[in-house]
């Protein structure tokens, strides 16, 4: 699944201390439209509908994306 974040979506992401990190998708399932970094899994897992990463691997995509000029 690819999935498109803005670049202060990845800073947060990459920042963080969290665990867990919960979204929401638009419509056509390509882009988060909301999101929350957390340690309580449970405390948001139905208002986001189960979709969940771990912060780790969103973290080691991060720092694999590479810029070529």
């Amino acid at each position: 699944m690819n999935i498109k974040i803005s670049i202060s979506t990845a800073y947060k992401i990459s920042n963080s201390d969290k665990d867990f990190i919960l979204f929401r998708l638009n419509e056509e399932q390509n882009r988060i439209i909301d999101f929350v970094l957390t340690n309580d899994l449970s405390r948001y897992r139905a208002k986001y509908d189960n979709q969940f990463k771990l912060v780790a691997d969103i973290k080691k995509q991060i720092r694999n994306f590479k810029l070529t000029l």
